[in-house]
Parts: structure tokens; C-alpha cells; sequence
């Protein structure tokens, strides 16, 4: 079976589902950090916040709100083959819940110091997952999907857009908590600012040490 002009393998299909599945535990190792979650996950967190549903179910919401943003923004551009997100939608919201049950079970005293070890922990378990997940080039995650939609219409690189798509999901994030939630740093804090800056870092050093021990180079970035 072909699926982006490559065979559909179980190798591919592996990594795609393994890489999702240890992203969504460096979310569970943000969120229990206190410290704020990555810029991606801040508005699916703050809903959860809001609303008292799971962090897994508001990442379905607020990944598959992305699509339609997609489809609002390409119209006759839009490909059916983007509608596979729903699958990341699905996948990747059940194992945050897992994951949170899961991080939520370890001893955790708060302390300075644990905090920032959660924090270091979640953006190296992020980068990982990027790394592992991506190269199977199966289909990026909305929010990946909604940056790439931006720059096709409008001509602007995707490290541009990825920036600002970032920085408006975490003003909304804030804004929300602000709103309707007592404590307007519940989804955003320091941590939130820390992670935009070292997910990406942490990822080109995996990328590096990878390519220095096997002398391969693996694409990182969805085709």
C-alpha cells in the first residue's frame, strides 16, 4: 500500500504512533510541572482548565478546530489526504489522558527543583517525539498541518509563521485563563516561554547525535 509515494510499512506506521505516544507524555511532564505547558498544548490545557473535561478530550476539540481552520484558509487548495489529522486528533488526545494518569502517579513534591527536572524532561520527550513521529511522514499534527496552511497562501516561511501561530495560541491561552479561570498563569507561565525556545534546540542536538553515531540524517521535517 503507498501513502505519500512511499509504502505504507508497519515500520512507518510504528514510529508515527510511537513518536505521538511519548510527545504526549512530555505534555503530561509540562502540565504537572506547574511551571506551563508548551505553546501548542496551552490552549487545549486551558480549556480543560475552563471546562473540567479531560486535557485528552480538549485536544481532540481544539486539534480538530485546527482543521477546519485549515480547510477555511486553502478552501479549493484543501486535499482530502489533510483529513488523516483526525487520526492524530484521536491518537494523540488518548495518550495525553494516559500519559497525565500515568505522570500523575509519581511522587511529585513541588519543589523548585522537580519542577524545572519536569520541565527539562518535557521538552527532551517533545523533541523525541518530533523525531521519532515525523520522519514516518504520515500526517503532521493539526496545529504543524494549520502553520503549513498559513504559508501556503500567504508565501511566508514556515519558521515565520510557526512563530507567530505559536505566540497567538498562547496570547489566546492567556486570555481565556484571564476570563474565565482564576488564575490567569494556569495554562501559561515561564515554563510556556521555555519550551518555544528549547523544543526546537533540543531537537537539532537529537538530530546531530543521531547522525554522528549512525552517519545518517533524518528528515525532520513533513513532506
Amino acid at each position: 500500500m503507498q501513502f505519500n509515494g512511499e509504502e505504507l510499512t508497519f515500520k512507518r506506521i510504528f514510529t508515527f504512533v510511537f513518536g505521538l505516544f511519548v510527545m504526549s507524555f512530555g505534555v503530561a511532564f509540562s502540565i504537572t510541572s506547574t511551571l506551563g505547558t508548551t505553546p501548542i498544548s496551552s490552549m487545549a490545557y486551558a480549556l480543560a482548565l475552563i471546562t473540567n473535561l479531560s486535557v485528552g478530550t480538549t485536544t481532540f476539540l481544539f486539534n480538530a478546530g485546527l482543521i477546519v481552520v485549515q480547510f477555511l484558509i486553502l478552501q479549493s487548495q484543501f486535499k482530502k489526504k489533510r483529513l488523516l489529522q483526525l487520526i492524530n486528533c484521536v491518537v494523540f488526545g488518548y495518550f495525553t489522558d494516559v500519559a497525565l494518569y500515568f505522570v500523575s502517579s509519581i511522587p511529585f513534591d513541588a519543589s523548585v527543583l522537580m519542577c524545572f527536572a519536569y520541565l527539562v524532561l518535557s521538552i527532551f520527550l517533545i523533541a523525541l517525539g518530533i523525531f521519532i513521529y515525523l520522519p514516518s511522514n504520515i500526517a503532521p499534527l493539526p496545529g504543524e498541518g494549520c502553520v503549513e496552511a498559513i504559508s501556503i497562501v500567504t508565501g511566508w516561511r514556515f519558521s515565520s509563521v510557526k512563530i507567530g501561530f505559536d505566540a497567538t495560541v498562547v496570547a489566546l491561552a492567556l486570555i481565556m485563563c484571564w476570563l474565565w479561570y482564576t488564575n490567569v498563569f494556569g495554562a501559561v507561565y515561564i515554563g510556556t516561554v521555555i519550551s518555544a525556545f528549547f523544543v526546537g534546540f533540543t531537537l537539532r542536538q537529537i538530530s546531530n547525535l543521531y547522525r554522528h553515531i549512525t552517519g545518517r540524517q533524518i528528515n525532520v521535517v513533513h513532506k
